[in-house]
């Protein structure tokens, strides 16, 4: 593969990383607008999360845009740990908790951003495998 077709190939999956860390602000967002006082307990541990889960989504942006962009393979890896750690326990926990009517609402999203969350990462592993197979540049004489 040409250098500048995985160099394509790495920037749509970096792109798409990008947007898809964007739309993970939609549930600290949701968190924030339904805390109704912060003098509880279970609000002020709500806000806590919601902020925890922005500043994830601000790593996983800014891994996507530099690091994930340039084909390094640690940052690929440290993009796809907010999936696992977060994302599937999330969507396994609204599964079978959200009641019926609002299922759809609440699932949808989601399944949505792990699709495009992981076309994004199976696209800049591929651009970053196949940097790694490219022969080193000669030095000009």
């Amino acid at each position: 593969m040409p250098t500048q077709r995985v160099q394509r190939v790495l920037q749509l999956g970096s792109t798409l990383l990008a947007v898809s860390s964007l739309g993970l602000l939609a549930a600290p967002i949701t968190i924030l607008a339904a805390i109704p006082d912060l003098t509880h307990r279970a609000s002020r541990h709500a806000f806590a999360g919601a902020l925890g889960l922005t500043a994830l989504a601000t790593v996983e942006f800014l891994l996507a845009l530099v690091p994930v962009r340039r084909g390094e393979r640690w940052a690929l890896g440290a993009a796809a740990i907010p999936f696992v750690i977060v994302g599937l326990p999330v969507f396994v926990v609204d599964a079978t908790n959200v009641a019926r009517e609002r299922l759809l609402n609440t699932l949808a999203p989601q399944a949505l951003g792990f699709v495009l969350g992981t076309t994004a990462l199976v696209l800049c592993g591929i651009g970053a495998k196949r940097l790694d197979r490219r022969p080193p540049a000669r030095p000009k004489r």
